[in-house]
């Protein structure tokens, strides 16, 4: 079974906290760090005042730079999700951290969403520039290897950030998320095919709202940019799942910390495509 067990997974967003688990909620605290201890219940993650966390590697080393993961959670999530899908991608190759979505879905204030349109991909793009400022300042952070990635709606608010800032990513990975250019008057396209972003899309085939027809427009919308795009199909209905993660981490090992060039593509071309058992 390659999904890991979706209870534990989105559970960390319980209203009943244990107050003996809490971080420190002062104006001057620093944000969450994902706790190592498998024990632990994820109940007493959910209540920082700031809205990121961070995972940090197994065996921190302070003199060395780690690539940064900026991770996007999906839809009715929050910020935590970072601290169950990085031990799955490697506990030691990079710091992370997760940021929460501008507006709550519940009256509770537990989960979030990305929302739509110009003003929310602004108020998105703000948090994660926030977000690597914090990291920069608190670890050791390799500027140049910054990878901006995301699942599902959070996939895609991430591809749209980085194609707006393309010199400040290393690369953009979507998970399940769906690919639109932003508006003309937020991007440059000469500047983008120029930089020819580094992306990884990542889609389960069998997910019910998969669209053939939509991906292909999607994909010559990517081409259109000049990106250096990379496509990986998986036969299941979730891209949530260790195969996909474990295919993430690779990647970016290949192509962001080794530095190899992804696979041109053009309009028929595809990636070799990786499939989980599940």
């Amino acid at each position: 079974m390659n999904r890991f067990d979706a209870s534990i997974v989105w559970d960390s967003t319980s209203e009943n906290a244990d107050d003996s688990t809490e971080q420190d909620l002062s104006s001057d605290s620093v944000p969450d760090v994902c706790p190592w201890d498998d024990t632990e219940t994820p109940s007493g993650w959910s209540t920082a005042t700031r809205a990121q966390t961070f995972f940090v590697p197994l065996h921190y080393e302070s003199n060395y730079r780690y690539p940064l993961i900026v991770w996007l959670h999906s839809d009715g999530f929050n910020e935590n999700q970072v601290c169950h899908v990085m031990p799955h991608v490697s506990t030691r190759n990079y710091l992370a951290t997760g940021i929460r979505a501008p507006k709550s879905s519940d009256a509770s204030g537990h989960r979030f969403e990305w929302g739509g349109g110009v003003t929310a991909l602004e108020s998105a793009e703000r948090t994660v520039l926030q977000a690597i400022n914090r990291a920069a300042d608190q670890y050791s952070v390799h500027a140049e290897r910054i990878v901006l990635a995301g699942y599902q709606r959070g996939g895609e608010m991430a591809l749209r950030i980085a194609m707006q800032n393309p010199e400040l990513f290393a690369a953009a990975i979507s998970l399940g998320g769906e690919f639109g250019l932003p508006n003309e008057n937020l991007i440059d396209r000469e500047r983008l095919r120029q930089r020819r972003l580094p992306m990884l899309w990542q889609r389960s085939i069998e997910n019910q709202d998969f669209s053939s027809e939509r991906f292909l427009g999607e994909i010559q919308a990517a081409i259109s940019i000049k990106a250096q795009l990379e496509i990986r199909q998986y036969r299941n209905s979730d891209e949530m799942n260790s195969v996909v993660l474990a295919d993430l981490d690779r990647w970016v090992m290949d192509h962001v910390v080794n530095g190899a060039p992804v696979v041109k593509m053009n309009p028929w071309d595809t990636s070799p495509t990786s499939f989980s058992d599940n």
